[in-house]
């Protein structure tokens, strides 16, 4: 065997991130190791004692960057071979291992015929923008991992892969047996990007050092070119592992953790075209430059234009266009040609220093290159196309309001007692428009002044467009663009009890890039409506969102549970339903398990509530009413329990079936904040509260301290509680009243008078 030198580059951030990269280190079936670990003066080195069987240096150096650090590393590292490993990264289990099974195959006396290695997937795959869930072998259901996960995996067992059985693991060993190819470093061609990052490639020491191979130490996102570029430069032959071995962690919080990858267009860019710039004139075969160089254009190409439009200022416009002038200078012709005639256009006036021209023409090929998608979609991309180009040029009708509710599959929650506000009060003032989500039943009120238009749609985008105000419970699109003079009014659709967004340690849902997303998002609402100073306090930190922007005014769907005719109304919306008057009401409202999913929206679930057992004991004095997660996809039956279940997961307000009911059953919702307000009984069903609390999200408040109910793990005890509930209310009464004054002091029923008052007419909130 060989020595390996591991270098880490590490900053502040990233030390808690090494006792994991540590475990990783430890399973790569070799101890003829050391591992540097690098950082700036600042490093706190007594929080780094690890202890292990191989050697663990901790280095610092003044104002470290990535490549600062990496040639400390070049220069302190005794190992035969180099292998970069970044502090939130790791290789799968024995993969040193299995390098030497490569490398043993090569004559490493001769210099001309190195190994280096570029352990992918395939040699199609870019690592540098791949992450821990891509091109895995098909376990048979999801397989999406965290960074966390990953660092359990064994190299004969893989632990937490869903599926156990006798072919997941014979799959997973074939997978793990991987073998390699050798490329010609002058003909690599399409996978010459491959071979540019640094990051897991095994690396001969000597070799590094006879050629001077170092990094960029001033470049901060793409210092790794000057030392894969000169050994490219070097060498005849390059081998690459066929199946993926190093992972690079995708951050899901890029806004206070990003990775280098992560930043602004500009940042990412001006970095990348520097690099360019910088290492193109020392490339000595010219077939490798012009190589690099048709690669470079060909990103221009497919990757530039849309960033340049939608993601940059007009001085970083500039910088960026001169940074291109310049390279375009010194690019061989024959790489120009590579690329489509749309682009040869726009980089000769580039290159003639023609740079609003050279714009024009960008957004005329990125509008060309976005119909093209819209038609190939078979239309469905058109509306969209056409919001974004066409409908966004029109002006802004002042006296225009949309509203959305749970994205289209509602007429309830805030939006519509906003509406009914506004259409009471200021009638014939405003024109109405409610947004339907495509097959969703959603009865909108018929009025001249009330206009319906269905997600997506045409239409939609018009009204989209041209509307004075946006009222939404739920984010909008992440392609919305709010244009000047316009008012987005956030109702939000609840008070936090699980963490949100920014205070999630990881995210488990469907989406990776979440916390990103809801930034960018929240950054055009004007207006953010809360129930309660706790949620201020949450609002603040989770959304990042600030207090001066946030309404102080309770919900507006909540002015209801206040109305002075709840009694009547409680009474016709029972008669609506087809409920008895003399039958009491049970709510059940849980909501999603945000690791059981099918899709990004669309969640599992699975009910555990023993219907058939409450009916036997309850039937005669009850009726449950069902009222899933609008997140939840499955379609529950309950069409097996007569008259005493009525399900109405699709039932638009749940504020009316608050009205009706005696008791409510949920788990995690923030439905019983509401529910509250009527101080009626509320018990939590929590069968899976251990799972949920430590391994999801976790909670704001304690849910054995704080709630007004008890938390109820099995069906015995939902039965019992409900068969006593006159004690249930006796032991909770304290609890409840506390809870009242800490999260409904708000809730006077006039709430949709002070939403209306701040968002619509700039009044004192």
């Amino acid at each position: 065997m060989i020595k390996y030198s591991i270098v880490t580059p590490v900053k502040a951030a990233d030390v808690a991130k090494l006792p994991l990269l540590k475990n990783n280190i430890d399973k790569q079936g070799t101890t003829d190791l050391e591992w540097l670990i690098i950082g700036d003066d600042t490093l706190d080195k007594s929080a780094l004692a690890f202890t292990a069987e191989y050697e663990i240096s901790v280095l610092t150096v003044p104002n470290s960057t990535v490549g600062k650090a990496r040639n400390l590393g070049l220069k302190q590292a005794q190992g035969e071979y180099l292998i970069f490993i970044d502090a939130d990264d790791f290789l799968l289990p024995k993969t040193l291992q299995k390098y030497w099974s490569v490398i043993s195959k090569f004559d490493i006396t001769d210099l001309n015929q190195y190994p280096t290695y570029e352990p992918e997937s395939s040699f199609l795959t870019s690592i540098a923008g791949g992450n821990a869930e891509d091109d895995l072998p098909d376990w048979g259901g999801s397989h999406r991992k965290t960074h966390v996960d990953w660092h359990k995996l064994d190299v004969t067992t893989p632990v937490s892969v869903p599926s156990s059985t006798i072919a997941a693991q014979k799959n997973y060993n074939a997978w793990l047996s991987a073998k390699y190819r050798v490329f010609n470093t002058l003909t690599v061609g399409d996978v010459l990007n491959r071979m540019l990052r640094a990051e897991g490639k095994a690396v001969r020491r000597e070799f590094a050092n006879q050629i001077n191979a170092d990094f960029d130490a001033t470049n901060l996102t793409y210092a790794d070119y000057q030392f894969t570029l000169n050994i490219l430069d070097h060498v005849t032959q390059v081998a690459q592992l066929n199946k993926r071995t190093y992972f690079k962690e995708r951050h899901n919080d890029p806004i206070n953790d990003p990775s280098l990858s992560q930043g602004s267009f500009f940042y990412r860019w001006h970095g990348w075209i520097s690099a360019w710039l910088t290492e193109l004139p020392k490339l000595q075969h010219a077939k490798l430059k012009t190589q690099f160089a048709e690669y470079t254009l060909g990103a221009v190409h497919r990757y530039f234009y849309n960033g340049m439009m939608g993601e940059t200022t007009n001085d970083e416009r500039t910088i960026l266009l001169t940074q291109l002038q310049q390279y375009l200078a010194m690019v061989p012709e024959t790489a120009i040609k590579s690329v489509g005639h749309s682009s040869r256009s726009i980089f000769k006036k580039v290159a003639k220093g023609k740079f609003t021209a050279a714009t024009k023409q960008m957004k005329r090929t990125v509008a060309a290159r976005y119909f093209r998608r819209a038609l190939v979609k078979h239309g469905r991309g058109m509306p969209r196309a056409m919001y974004q180009f066409i409908f966004t040029k029109f002006p802004v009708k002042d006296n225009v309001i949309i509203y959305e509710s749970f994205l289209g599959r509602n007429y309830s929650d805030s939006p519509k007692y906003i509406y009914e506000y506004m259409r009471n009060h200021f009638p014939g003032k405003y024109k109405h428009v409610w947004i339907v989500a495509k097959g969703a039943d959603v009865a909108i009120p018929k009025h001249k002044d009330t206009v319906t238009v269905r997600r997506f749609s045409f239409r939609y985008m018009y009204y989209m467009a041209i509307s004075k105000y946006q009222v939404f419970n739920m984010r909008q699109p992440q392609w919305f663009a709010k244009r000047p003079g316009t008012t987005f009014l956030s109702t939000w659709h609840g008070t936090p009890l699980k963490h949100l967004v920014f205070d999630m340690d990881n995210v488990a849902s469907a989406n990776p890039l979440y916390k990103q997303i809801f930034y960018h998002q929240s950054r055009q609402w004007d207006y953010l409506v809360t129930a309660n100073q706790f949620s201020v306090d949450v609002f603040e930190h989770a959304f990042m969102y600030p207090v001066d922007k946030m309404i102080k005014s309770g919900y507006p769907r909540n002015d209801i549970l206040n109305a002075p005719d709840k009694d009547q109304r409680q009474q016709a919306i029972k008669a609506k339903l087809g409920i008895p008057q003399d039958k009491k009401v049970i709510l059940y409202a849980p909501t999603w398990r945000d690791d059981q999913y099918y899709g990004v929206g669309q969640y599992k679930f699975d009910l555990e509530l023993d219907i058939p057992r409450l009916k036997a004991a309850l039937g005669d004095e009850y009726v449950l009413v069902l009222r899933t997660h609008y997140f939840i996809a499955d379609h529950l039956d309950t069409s097996g329990f007569g008259d005493f279940v009525f399900n109405e997961s699709s039932y638009d307000d749940i504020a009316e079936l608050y009205l009706i009911s005696d008791i409510l059953i949920t788990d995690y919702s923030s439905v019983f904040f509401d529910y509250a307000v009527l101080k009626r009984p509320i018990l939590y069903f929590v069968y899976d509260y251990d799972k949920y609390a430590s391994v999801l999200r976790g909670f704001y408040l304690d849910m054995n301290k704080d709630l007004p109910g008890p938390l109820l793990r099995t069906n015995d005890e939902v039965l019992n509680a409900i068969e006593n509930i006159d004690q249930v209310n006796v032991e909770y009464h304290d609890r409840y009243r506390q809870f009242n004054e800490r999260f409904n002091a708000w809730e006077d029923g006039h709430a949709t008078e002070r939403v209306v008052n701040t968002a619509f007419f700039n009044k004192s909130k």
